[in-house]
């Protein structure tokens, strides 16, 4: 490990929080180097992004983080400018070209030679000679609210989603160790962390690179025992999800909580996008879901405007989305993306098409919120209080709302850094935002 004289950093992270955990690693891997993390506002020496290459628009995003930047760096508010992750590990080639005035382009692998370059303040050249996979040894600086943190449990992806560069990006799936996660938990843990997240591109699939079943439920039983306040799971592949994996959730703190991406329920349309599942399966899995869990919340995504998408394929989405009262969707028009299957297919749907269906898809999901939201209405739920509002107010979580996706609870409290979870009364709702008081 390549130490240095001090020197200030800080980081822009984009994308998803699979994303946060990776610059936390990096960040932390720059500590043990000397190097002081500090805010982006403060002129660091280093500047480092985090980039996203999955679909366009977080491509166009991370363009103009970037770009930003370099403008940052002729004015001298930041010294040097180093930018990793997904977007880099793309289109490396083609980016050394374009931003040939930063310092360092870096992929998703090799970050312990990143931090090395970093520190000691030289161009490094990116190889990609080992696929990375974090573990408990590596230390976090917390990107997060202090009592809700992240724990990547695996790495990389072997579904063949047709739409989907991820596999290409980031590699073969690779599981962590439970042992390893469940002393990274611990940690976080004694650092105040009540909300604990595992995340994955794909939760279901987790040890079945090392056998042939999901050790999903053995290490949600293993993080389970620690006591968190809230355990919850972050996409689960519908396709994979099996009684037992179900029974995993039973577990004390695990929480009720179903990220399941279906992305679409038309026969010929998932065909197309190399998934599984169907109308009818899907409906089986949610019905057999709240039948056990009869508090269960679950979220979906799905994409509309599929080459190939007929009119009647999303008429069946629309009627799916209702009848399975999905809490929460997330919808994403079709984004063609190079060297993926999907990128050459036929009878693309229009760009006008496909925004209009997207907004279709959202009514439904507004309704199906709206009625879910009323249920809330009048219930005492704990909130996890995440920073100041308005005069004398808090904004946090309660449990139904995973970080970023799902909205947020204001009451009429005034904000208490240290404040652990406390009860609230439900009493009004507007959109994604609930409005509580202090029960």
């Amino acid at each position: 490990m390549q130490k240095t004289e001090s020197s200030s950093i800080s980081f822009v992270s984009l994308g998803c929080f699979k994303n946060t955990v990776d610059s936390e690693v990096l960040a932390g891997m720059l500590k043990e180097r000397g190097m002081k993390i500090v805010s982006e506002y403060e002129n660091p020496d280093w500047l480092v992004i985090n980039t996203c290459g999955f679909i366009r628009d977080a491509k166009e995003e991370s363009i103009e983080e970037i770009l930003a930047a370099l403008e940052k760096k002729e004015k001298g508010e930041i010294k040097k400018l180093a930018v990793f992750g997904c977007l880099i590990q793309r289109y490396q080639q083609e980016l050394q070209v374009t931003f040939k005035n930063a310092d360092i382009l870096w992929g998703v692998n090799d970050i312990d030679e990143l931090a090395d370059a970093i520190a000691g303040g030289r161009a490094g050249a990116y190889e990609s000679k080992k696929l990375f996979l974090y573990s408990d040894r590596h230390q976090r600086p917390a990107f997060t609210t202090r009592n809700s943190s992240f724990v990547k449990i695996s790495e990389g992806c072997n579904m063949t989603c047709s739409f989907c560069a991820i596999p290409r990006i980031r590699g073969r799936f690779r599981s962590r160790t439970i042992p390893s996660i469940v002393r990274e938990a611990e940690a976080l843990q004694k650092r105040g962390v009540e909300e604990m997240n595992l995340i994955s591109q794909n939760s279901t699939y987790f040890g079945r690179d090392k056998g042939k079943t999901s050790r999903l439920p053995a290490l949600l039983k293993a993080v389970s025992a620690l006591g968190f306040r809230w355990l919850r799971v972050l996409y689960l592949m519908p396709e994979d999800v099996t009684p037992k994996i179900l029974d995993g959730f039973a577990c004390t703190s695990v929480l009720p909580y179903f990220d399941l991406p279906f992305q679409h329920v038309a026969a010929g349309v998932l065909k197309r996008m190399h998934r599984g599942g169907s109308y009818e399966k899907n409906l089986r899995l949610i019905r057999e879901i709240r039948k056990r869990f009869p508090d269960a919340v679950l979220r979906s995504t799905f994409i509309v405007g599929f080459p190939g998408e007929s009119g009647d394929d999303f008429r069946q989405l629309l009627d799916f989305a209702a009848e399975a009262e999905l809490e929460r969707i997330g919808v994403f028009a079709f984004s063609p993306e190079e060297n993926t299957a999907s990128f050459d297919l036929p009878k693309r749907t229009s760009p006008r098409t496909s925004e209009e269906r997207r907004e279709m898809l959202l009514d439904v999901s507004d309704r199906n919120l709206r009625k879910y939201n009323q249920t809330l209405v009048g219930k005492t739920l704990d909130l996890l209080p995440l920073a100041p509002w308005r005069s004398g107010e808090t904004v946090g979580r309660v449990w139904m709302q995973a970080p970023e996706v799902d909205g947020h609870c204001v009451v009429k409290t005034v904000y208490k850094e240290s404040a652990a979870p406390f009860p609230v009364r439900i009493r009004s709702f507007q959109d994604e935002m609930l409005h509580g008081e202090k029960a």
